[in-house]
């Protein structure tokens, strides 16, 4: 389902329009398809979870694949449509956000796709950067001013506290850009399509989001005093020293390898 007569009929038969609080806007492009299932088909999964299947321009080709296939739908109307379409597709109908992954017993290697609404996008990639989850890797479809903060470099304008986690958490790549014009309704802005792939880290992944966000709390205001809220300063001060960083830096300096250092150096000491 590739162009905008069969969306139509689809919208027509599942009796749902685009709705704006939910971020549909639904995919058209087939070479954009193309290119999200070819990088999902190269890691060679047992299971595919996809977010949002919509009205199926990306579904459809995923589920020609011998892979198993899950949906994850919030949209009840759009729940039906899938229901009627194929009675034995495994559809969860519930927010991605509200998702326990570990529960979902998938063979590995899994995969999640998705073309994401932007009121979760950025959300979902903090939440699998803080939390066990059962993926081999992600293939995801963002607003590109969101695709560009979590993949941007230290101290540009767009890093940012997203980028700490994302960097952290995972290696990650450009697949493809997609102009408004690929999808309907057509969006204000463009949208980039990122893969990830896990990085091993040895750490808490919940307690590091804890200590970025903090680090993170006051963006104007020095590091040092940020953390001194919850870390004792004159330990901090050592190990700013050991660690080569300026007691004057502000989050936005660090180097995501620096705030691993310096969250490993400054756990002992929490309050």
């Amino acid at each position: 389902m590739h162009n905008k007569s069969e969306l139509d009929r689809r919208l027509e038969l599942a009796g749902v329009k685009p709705l704006k609080k939910l971020g549909q806007n639904f995919l058209l492009n087939p070479k954009i398809c193309e290119s999200l299932v070819a990088a999902v088909s190269e890691f060679k999964p047992s299971s595919v979870v996809e977010i949002g299947p919509g009205l199926g321009a990306l579904t459809d080709s995923l589920l020609k694949r011998a892979w198993r296939n899950i949906l994850i739908e919030v949209d009840s109307g759009l729940v039906e449509f899938w229901k009627k379409q194929n009675p034995t597709l495994e559809i969860i109908h519930k927010d991605a956000l509200h998702i326990e992954w570990e529960n979902l017993n998938l063979e590995n290697p899994s995969v999640l796709v998705s073309n994401l609404p932007y009121s979760i996008a950025a959300s979902l990639v903090v939440e699998l950067s803080a939390k066990s989850h059962p993926f081999s890797a992600l293939v995801l479809m963002f607003q590109k001013e969101v695709a560009e903060r979590i993949a941007a470099p230290v101290s540009s304008a767009d890093y940012g506290m997203l980028s700490v986690i994302a960097q952290t958490n995972w290696k990650i790549s450009k697949l493809i850009d997609a102009g408004p014009q690929d999808f309907f309704p057509v969006p204000h802005v463009g949208s980039r399509v990122l893969v990830f792939t896990p990085l091993q880290t040895q750490f808490s992944k919940e307690k590091f989001l804890g200590f970025v966000k903090l680090a993170y709390s006051q963006r104007r205001k020095k590091l040092i005093s940020n953390l001194s809220g919850s870390y004792k300063r004159p330990e901090l001060e050592l190990h700013f020293s050991a660690l080569g960083l300026s007691q004057d830096s502000r989050a936005q300096e660090l180097s995501p390898e620096q705030f691993v250092a310096l969250f490993k150096a400054s756990e002992k000491d929490g309050i």
